[in-house]
């Protein structure tokens, strides 16, 4: 399925349309729907797309060879490399312009180390003099920054826009999977997350703990190992990575938390730490009041992935159950806390997420700032201010009303806040809102 891709789309199609020569680099994770993009924009144009796999250079160039040839109108001519094949192109095109696709281009650049640097050449030298549209796709986020977007890097400066494919945002679980209940959005998005290929297995038929069960937890299911293959496609030496999200999974939060787990001192940890920041597979946060977040002491480490937390917490840590096929012992502790653990923070990175798509409509202004706020004691799930107006949001995923009880609750931890801004207080309720609530000066929204 091709969803919500529009921007990228308007920037392939003005790179495409621009005059003389093209060159657009696209990065993202795996699953995120680079391909399916690349597909949709070269439906209608004429193209070359290679997919670059693994297997030697030998090989590759012969099928590079073939689809230049097929597309050139050429037959029975063999280059002793990939920089005769791409010069021979450069020199074949016609007036029209032609769009070159290299997907997985990490992996010719890991085969032939230097692939890129070759490349750098013939591009200065030839390409860039032609009239082709250059596209370098990748998954593996490390090698594509080494080989392209790195001020070291031998391709940069060269392109002429670079897209990072971002997983979806949440509302748009429903155009794959329409007609839910919002119980099933929110467990969706809590466990599978906004990757499309993980979506597009959805199967709607099922109930949610059958899909759960039968694509993730199945050791011969598509996801079953899909954390795994993520973090070894970026990292040589996993061991330490999987230990600190595992612990991160379950709670720790903190430095000295996760040190204290994994037995190793916290300045060992911080290049490990920075690297899966770097992957976006988890952040740093702060309470959003800082003035100055990288000296917090407050600063907490939190999953940015939904389905990475949900898989290293409930398939990572229990394989030798479900390599046994033992599922219900861990259905039943998917039972017992995935809804505390996991729905409800969810819940709240949903809330945020709707209230900056229109901030207006549940803030009544447009926020600097909007995300957390904690000290030692106390937690406020949102706070959103500008430079009049500050916002104190409480988001309850229950099956009881919001009663009044949870607005002055409210109130006190704001009062922990010293601010002069004029304070608003909004709720967010899965279950709606008590009569004595409704009556109060507070907004509230069940969305």
């Amino acid at each position: 399925m091709f969803v919500n891709r529009n921007s990228e789309l308007e920037t392939l199609n003005k790179e495409y349309q621009r005059k003389g020569s093209s060159f657009t680099v696209i990065y993202g994770r795996r699953r995120v729907g680079k391909t399916t993009l690349l597909k949709e924009f070269i439906r209608d144009k004429e193209s070359i797309y290679y997919y670059a796999t693994e297997v030697n250079i030998t090989m590759q160039l012969k099928s590079f060879t073939k689809d230049i040839l097929n597309s050139l109108g050429f037959s029975n001519i063999a280059f002793d490399s990939f920089e005769d094949a791409l010069i021979f192109l450069a020199k074949n095109l016609s007036s029209k312009k032609l769009i070159l696709i290299i997907d997985e281009y990490q992996n010719l650049a890991k085969i032939d180390k230097s692939f890129s640097s070759m490349l750098q050449k013939v591009w200065d030298l030839y390409l860039k003099e032609s009239n082709i549209y250059l596209i370098l796709c990748g998954s593996a986020l490390s090698m594509m920054h080494s080989e392209v977007l790195n001020y070291s890097a031998p391709l940069y400066g060269r392109a002429t826009s670079i897209i990072q494919l971002k997983p979806l945002l949440a509302k748009y679980i429903y155009e794959f999977i329409p007609n839910i209940n919002r119980e099933d959005f929110m467990n969706i998005y809590a466990s599978f997350g906004t990757i499309p290929k993980y979506l597009e297995m959805y199967q709607k038929n099922k109930s949610f703990k059958e899909n759960i069960k039968e694509l993730i937890l199945n050791k011969n299911s598509f996801l079953y190992n899909e954390g795994y293959f993520l973090l070894k496609q970026e990292i040589n030496e996993v061991s330490i990575y999987f230990s600190i999200l595992e612990a991160i999974s379950k709670g720790a939060s903190k430095l000295g938390e996760i040190s204290g787990i994994l037995a190793m001192n916290g300045s060992q940890l911080t290049k490990y730490i920075e690297k899966l920041i770097s992957l976006g597979y988890i952040e740093k946060e702060t309470p959003i009041t800082e003035k100055n977040p990288l000296k917090s002491k407050l600063g907490r480490y939190r999953f940015k992935d939904n389905f990475l937390k949900f898989w290293f917490f409930y398939v990572y840590k229990n394989y030798s159950f479900l390599e046994i096929d033992l599922y219900d012992y861990v259905l039943k502790e998917i039972d017992t806390n995935f809804n505390d653990n996991f729905v409800s923070f969810a819940y709240e990175n949903y809330v945020k997420e709707q209230i900056l798509q229109n901030p207006v409509k549940y803030l009544g202004f447009v926020p600097l700032k909007i995300g957390r706020w904690w000290n030692n004691k106390e937690e406020i799930d949102l706070v959103a201010f500008d430079d009049k107006n500050i916002a104190f949001i409480e988001c309850k995923w229950t099956n009881k009303k919001a009663g009044v009880n949870i607005l002055q609750k409210l109130k006190e931890k704001s009062q922990l806040i010293k601010t002069g801004l004029e304070k608003h207080y909004i709720i967010f309720s899965k279950s709606g809102f008590s009569e004595a609530l409704n009556k109060e000066k507070v907004k509230c929204f069940t969305e």
